[in-house]
């Protein structure tokens, strides 16, 4: 009979320890972000390839060496939960596993007696690694979020999109020990939404080709952090613009960077007095390279050189998912060091 209580402590600890070896809490505690499930692979030593494999979402082998393979027929927050999973295969010395969609559709903590030992293990290691209790911390502290606000489906959305995992996974680790920020009742409801209506919800009038891509709602909070998505992800960005005075935002930057605006509308005014200021809400999509920064500047329009009033910037990385082949980190590394 699987020990289901220690499975989990095993696969918890491992995680907390990788955490620990590679800065990571540091690190995202100072510039946003989500755990490096890839990066943490390749610093581990493991060779890492990715392939649409059939019926099976990740394989690890350890002969001749440790492997890890990931598919390629999947989103990217599928295929980091993956990349977690074997990750956890190898750092606990198990045997070689091909793992298919029951990885993501059962819980190491409610493991049966049926369930293997190193299954259990594995999938306790990839939720505490790629979804540690202080992770969900971080972006709490970062963005105002009082616990509560986690009933709402639209922030518990955006919680998902900072910390690299579906909608679904994020709401019921919310309610996981260490975590515990929901009940039963509020996760139930946080599930009857689907995303793609809040998705519609963020996105007012625009109308995207489709809605499998995500939509990011990016405001001042997120000034200066990184953003980690897909090459087709959607921002819309809400900021504060002082109108009032005579300062709008503008789009060289953006427009520079390769940023196309898809829909622009004011949202306000606060306030009728002089100085007062509206919320301008920008929508917009990368058609350039998937690496970089999105920047803005807050200026008086016939003063284009002048120092702006305000300004916003993120660094952001829309290489995912991945595809066939190495994982483009590796493809980074390896040509930094061409």
């Amino acid at each position: 009979m699987t020990d289901t209580r220690r499975a989990i402590l095993k696969g918890k600890r491992e995680a907390a320890r990788l955490h620990r070896e590679f800065g990571m809490r540091k690190r995202i505690e100072q510039d946003g972000g989500r755990i490096d499930v890839f990066g943490a692979i390749l610093k581990c030593g493991v060779p890492l390839l990715f392939k649409p494999l059939d019926g099976l979402l990740g394989v690890f082998i350890d002969v001749p060496m440790p492997g890890v393979m990931v598919t390629t027929k999947r989103g990217l927050s599928v295929q980091r939960f993956t990349g977690a999973h074997e990750l956890g295969h190898c750092r606990l010395g198990h045997s070689p596993s091909l793992d298919d969609e029951s990885i993501l559709q059962r819980s190491p903590f409610n493991g049966g007696p049926d369930d293997q030992q190193q299954e259990l293990e594995a999938d306790a290691f990839a939720t505490e690694f790629m979804l540690p209790p202080w992770l969900f911390a971080a972006h709490f502290q970062r963005q105002g979020w009082a616990p509560a606000m986690m009933a709402d489906p639209m922030v518990a959305y955006q919680l998902s999109l900072r910390v690299g995992a579906s909608y679904e996974a994020t709401c019921r680790s919310l309610m996981r020990k260490g975590v515990e920020v929901i009940k039963r009742r509020t996760l139930d409801s946080l599930l009857e939404v689907q995303p793609r209506a809040i998705k519609k919800a963020i996105l007012g009038a625009y109308e995207p080709p489709d809605f499998l891509r995500d939509v990011w709602l990016l405001t001042a909070k997120d000034e200066n952090t990184v953003i980690e998505g897909s090459r087709s992800d959607l921002f819309v960005l809400k900021l504060t613009e002082h109108s009032g005075a005579g300062y709008v935002w503008t789009f060289d930057e953006l427009n520079e960077t390769g940023f196309a605006v898809v829909r622009d509308e004011r949202e306000g005014p606060d306030g009728e007095a002089v100085g007062g200021h509206v919320t301008r809400s920008i929508t917009t999509r990368s058609e350039g390279q998937q690496t970089g920064r999105m920047a803005l500047a807050e200026r008086r329009p016939w003063m284009p050189n002048s120092d702006p009033l305000e300004a916003f910037c993120v660094h952001y990385d829309l290489t995912g998912p991945e595809d066939e082949g190495l994982s483009h980190a590796e493809r980074r590394l390896l040509l930094e060091a061409a």
